[in-house]
């Protein structure tokens, strides 16, 4: 992707030198594992090979950041395109590797129960907009589109304006979380960045979607939003947690 080069090789101050930007990007790593289920395997199958990864990873330091999920698709252009998606998240990359060491050097016999068969496996770079708070519920929503920036504009006056609006909307309530993700590896995009939506409750990305169109719909952040890209192919899972540093 034409941004990675950028992302990786240069520090954001540097990135920053020829104009001045309100936030700082908080940066992390994620491994999407697009899946399948194998013949015969369900997500019952599934459920139960989390709890021997987490036997695995139980202990070990290189784990000890990680947070992992399950994501399945429902609001989508074609619902069998994929079963599930696994969701790891990495503070950084020295974190993401190291585990993958351990996996990879250790991990043969849990990776071998793998109940899926996986279509494509994504590394990407994440910057976070807002979080969502962790409550008890047992379900979360994610919804995901691809963005393209418009003319003139940079990743990072998105990232701003993001920021602005994300900060508007905490005001009347909101308790989304948003993401900005850039494929590393694993995909061959034709968009600029995938723009993340997701609320750790179900019922709660419910009430702060009306929020949004009762309350910042057309507000000065909300069109400035409409400045800065066209996104497309939005798509929604439900997502349950696994682990949860």
């Amino acid at each position: 992707m034409r941004i990675i080069i950028l992302l990786i090789g240069l520090s954001f101050s540097a990135l920053g030198t020829a104009q001045t930007y309100q936030y700082e990007p908080v940066v992390n790593k994620a491994e999407y594992w697009v899946s399948k289920f194998a013949a015969g395997k369900d997500m019952n199958d599934l459920l139960d090979w989390s709890k021997d990864y987490l036997k695995f990873t139980e202990g070990k330091a290189a784990f000890a950041n990680t947070n992992s999920s399950i994501m399945t698709p429902y609001y989508t252009g074609d619902v069998n395109a994929v079963d599930f998606v696994w969701l790891d998240i990495y503070p950084n990359s020295t974190e993401q590797y190291a585990a993958l060491e351990e996996l990879v050097t250790n991990g043969a016999a849990t990776s071998a129960k793998w109940p899926g068969n996986n279509v494509r496996v994504i590394s990407s770079w994440q910057w976070q907009i807002s979080d969502s708070p962790i409550g008890d519920d047992a379900y979360g929503m994610v919804h995901y589109q691809d963005c393209s920036l418009k003319e003139n504009v940079t990743l990072r006056d998105a990232f701003d304006a993001y920021k602005n609006f994300a900060a508007q909307a905490k005001t009347a309530g909101d308790t989304m979380g948003r993401k900005m993700i850039f494929s590393e590896s694993g995909s061959n995009p034709s968009f600029d960045y995938v723009y993340t939506l997701w609320n750790s409750s179900i019922s709660k990305y419910g009430a702060d979607s009306d929020t949004y169109v009762s309350q910042l719909m057309g507000t000065a952040e909300d069109k400035v939003l409409d400045d800065i890209s066209t996104c497309v192919n939005g798509r929604t899972y439900t997502s349950i947690p696994v682990s949860q540093p």
